[in-house]
């Protein structure tokens, strides 16, 4: 194989992170600079083949996606639980109960829902 030379100027800090890198994997500024090329030069080419989106993009992507189908899960508990209480205050509305088990019905029913949603904490 023949080499071609090429001068490259580095800013004072990269050359910096470049020394200090190559101390850390005990091999030559030099041959971590040839890397750095190396595979700067890769992901160039495989980026137009193949996307530019990140593993670590595409897995935050993912968690997010689940995320949503959790949010939705939960939303659609709220809406039935809503429906629910709506029909039984229009059932029960000449009787009065003190607040303290009123309170305490709707926090073990508000439990109850989380549970059944997935989301128990």
């Amino acid at each position: 194989m023949r080499h071609v030379q090429h001068s490259v100027r580095l800013p004072i800090v990269l050359d910096r992170t470049l020394r200090q890198l190559a101390a850390g994997r005990k091999i030559s500024p030099y041959a971590l600079l040839q890397d750095c090329v190396r595979i700067g030069l890769a992901s160039m080419t495989q980026e137009g083949a193949t996307g530019s989106v990140p593993a670590e993009l595409a897995e935050e992507l993912g968690q997010i996606s689940a995320r949503i189908v959790h949010v939705e899960r939960l939303t659609e508990r709220a809406l039935y639980v809503s429906c629910a209480a709506y029909v039984f205050a229009r059932a029960a509305a000449p009787t009065r109960i003190d607040e303290t088990s009123l309170t305490d019905d709707i926090n073990a029913a508000f439990q109850r829902q989380l549970a059944l949603a997935g989301d128990t904490p």
